[in-house]
């Protein structure tokens, strides 16, 4: 498994961090994006909140693209992002059964793809 993760890690950070960074039109088009891309209401009042949740989100990516060409930067960086991801997985399974929730399905699935490979990736450095 070691030797896979080795030879990937790279560009799957890259092309995880992109599409990580995607949420970043959270942060600048907010009622867009909640509209358009989440199919659902925008309630002006939870503005900031949306756009702050885009920003990090949208760091998280950069720094994930970063950290694909700084290797001594992955550690803190990618527990993180690891930690993040699996949050969110979190708090959708747990919101599953309310109806909102689909539309967060696929957001989940690519991080749990992400929070997964990133736990193999740190499997992997204890092993060395």
């Amino acid at each position: 498994m070691k030797s896979f993760i080795d030879k990937t890690v790279k560009p799957f950070l890259v092309i995880a961090g992109l599409c990580t960074c995607t949420a970043g039109i959270y942060g600048f088009m907010p009622k867009f994006a909640v509209e358009n891309i989440s199919k659902m209401p925008f309630d002006k009042n939870y503005s900031m909140f949306v756009q702050h949740w885009g920003l990090m989100v949208l760091l998280a990516g950069i720094f994930m693209i970063i950290v694909a060409f700084k290797a001594a930067w992955r550690p803190p960086i990618l527990f993180f992002v690891m930690l993040e991801k699996a949050c969110f997985v979190f708090l959708f399974l747990t919101y599953d059964c309310q109806p909102f929730a689909v539309r967060f399905e696929g957001a989940s699935i690519m991080d749990g793809i992400i929070a997964v490979y990133l736990l193999l990736y740190f499997r992997g450095l204890q092993k060395t």
